[in-house]
């Protein structure tokens, strides 16, 4: 049965931390495929994502050439749920098993997710922690591998911050995000 890597989220921007903790779980699961899935409009937070889904689409695949980026989330009316993703991942590759990835913190409040029960059954989850970081498991999740990263402790909403300051600040944003990632954001004047 082939394994499947999920790695979703908003990625807006995708930065170094981003692609640390896929590269940790790649190298840890060795999956037959990876997709990154940028979500389309996320349940849980109160706004849309900034930037465009087509610049985040291209963003992503320029921080992480050689990976799938599935934008079913983005072509998907209405709120978006990992669930309802999954259920589609589930129909579309039936004989898969499928790792979703995460962060420590994501994963300890999984279950304030939609049907976070539901999901547990179809997935395995890949719980990327920091070095030394305690990882506390939902109550309702047992089924999860830990996997070990120190990726850079930096936000996306750090990043935009720094980007709609301008000037210097801008340009410190240089070493957060991969090069390809910051030229794209120089060049179609993101976050601005």
């Amino acid at each position: 049965m082939a394994m499947i890597l999920v790695f979703g989220g908003s990625f807006d921007p995708v930065h170094n931390g981003h692609v640390a903790m896929l590269d940790a779980a790649v190298a840890q699961h060795s999956p037959a495929n990876t997709l990154v899935i940028p979500v389309g409009n996320a349940w849980q937070k109160s706004r849309m994502p900034f930037a465009a889904a087509r610049h985040r689409v291209a963003m992503l695949k320029l921080a992480m050439p050689g990976v799938s980026v599935d934008e079913r989330e983005l072509s998907r009316g209405g709120a978006t749920y990992s669930v309802d993703t999954m259920r589609e991942l589930k129909r579309d590759f039936p004989d898969a098993k499928f790792v979703w990835v995460l962060g420590g913190d994501a994963f300890s409040r999984l279950d304030s997710w939609q049907e976070p029960a539901a999901f547990a059954k179809m997935v395995r989850f890949g719980v990327v922690r920091r070095a030394g970081e305690q990882v506390v498991p939902p109550k309702t999740i047992l089924d999860y591998d830990l996997i070990d990263c120190d990726p850079p402790n930096i936000s996306s909403t750090q990043i935009r911050a720094k980007l709609a300051q301008g000037g210097g600040e801008r340009e410190s944003v240089r070493d957060l995000v991969p090069d390809a990632v910051y030229d794209y954001i120089q060049q179609h004047q993101l976050y601005t």
